[in-house]
């Protein structure tokens, strides 16, 4: 088999090519889409994206992973007419997991690089196709395509929703494209919730969303925060992630389905729950909670008019969050309950790795210092 990944740097990105590079049944060759840059060739981009594991790789999986430069911004994908030509032929798997994750990226600019790229990769697969020899592509979509919803929210459907950010906007609108190509293209869909890092080392490389307000948190500076203590949060770690979408993407029963890759109404939390287990952890006053509602409304105008210097734009990049300290969507899972049996992939329980998650921040401080091995011997753009 012969693989495309698009996204490969980016947390997700990088620990599903670390997944297929490790398996020991692993004969897949690998192509690495890399953007171009002036300061390392894509084959350097890539060494660099291996280093963390390259002691834990069999001997010949090196040879077998290849950087090719391209874009999915790029109408073509692939910068060079020869590489694409070549690759065309030869690739008969995509895993497309590169958009810009940010929340606040300008609506323009987002649908640029979440949805026409999402276009220009279904342009490839296509072409792949015609050549005879495309057996699935995996899409990476998110849970959070479900909006503003409330209630529960279903694998099978995608729903016109009002959105949070540009983020949920434009990876709603790739994933109808994709959903459009569903019936002539072998298309899966996967729908992470919020990842975070290793369930077993704590280890991530992406220390945004949830990490942003638990550092905050850690200092025991907030006094009061906008939090609903009734707000769900679904959190899942990244290995569970990656092997659950092994599974399910082992099987053509996979294709023309949806799959959300998440905790689910029966292991999600809620924002109290975690901000108890974080303070008992960090050792700090439980802050007094007010409605994010009231805190956008009241608090904000407030503080925008007192704050001044690095307070505002601190301000700023926290508001990003606050729609997900009061959220009321859960995210079913029944097709992947129905596709991976408890034997194959247990879900873990957030009370039981939380503490190794927080552990791994205090131990790198919040990704400052040198982190350690990605695993054990028992996931701005995610980049294209």
């Amino acid at each position: 088999m012969t693989t495309l990944i698009t996204g490969a740097t980016g947390f997700l990105g990088r620990h599903l090519l670390w997944d297929l590079l490790r398996r020991e049944d692993g004969l897949e060759t690998v192509h690495c889409l890399m953007r171009p840059s002036r300061r390392a060739t894509p084959e350097r981009r890539l060494d660099q994206l291996l280093g963390p594991i390259g002691g834990m790789l069999p001997p010949e999986a090196r040879a077998r992973c290849h950087a090719v430069a391209g874009d999915i911004t790029d109408e073509a994908l692939i910068t060079d007419p020869a590489d694409r030509a070549r690759l065309v032929g030869e690739v008969d798997r995509i895993i497309h997991c590169a958009a810009t994750v940010q929340f606040d990226t300008p609506l323009e600019d987002a649908r640029r690089i979440n949805v026409m790229g999402t276009h220009n990769v279904l342009r490839f697969a296509a072409d792949a196709q015609a050549a005879g020899g495309l057996r699935r592509v995996d899409h990476f979509s998110t849970a959070y395509v479900a909006g503003k919803t409330e209630g529960v929210a279903r694998e099978d459907e995608l729903v016109p929703v009002e959105f949070n950010n540009t983020y949920e906007q434009t990876k709603w609108e790739s994933e109808q494209l994709v959903r459009e190509r569903q019936h002539d293209l072998p298309i899966s869909i996967f729908r992470p919730s919020i990842i975070v890092g290793d369930s077993r080392t704590g280890y991530t490389s992406n220390f945004r969303v949830l990490y942003w307000p638990l550092k905050a948190l850690s200092t025991g500076l907030a006094v009061v925060v906008p939090l609903d203590a009734k707000g769900l949060v679904d959190l899942v770690p990244v290995d569970y992630v990656v092997d659950a979408f092994d599974a399910l993407s082992r099987s053509d029963e996979s294709l023309g389905r949806c799959y959300h890759l998440a905790a689910g109404p029966q292991g999600q939390s809620t924002c109290g729950e975690l901000l108890d287990m974080a303070t008992k952890f960090f050792g700090v006053r439980r802050p007094l909670l007010i409605s994010p509602r009231i805190s956008y409304r009241v608090v904000r105008p407030l503080l925008y008019a007192t704050l001044w210097g690095r307070r505002r734009p601190l301000l700023r990049q926290g508001e990003q969050f606050f729609p997900y300290f009061a959220y009321r969507a859960s995210f079913d899972t029944a097709a992947v309950d129905a596709g991976v049996g408890p034997d194959e992939v247990t879900r873990p329980v957030v009370g039981e790795y939380f503490h190794t998650i927080l552990e791994y921040c205090v131990a790198t401080e919040w990704g400052t210092k040198r982190p350690a091995s990605p695993t054990s011997d028992d996931e701005v753009v995610e980049d294209s």
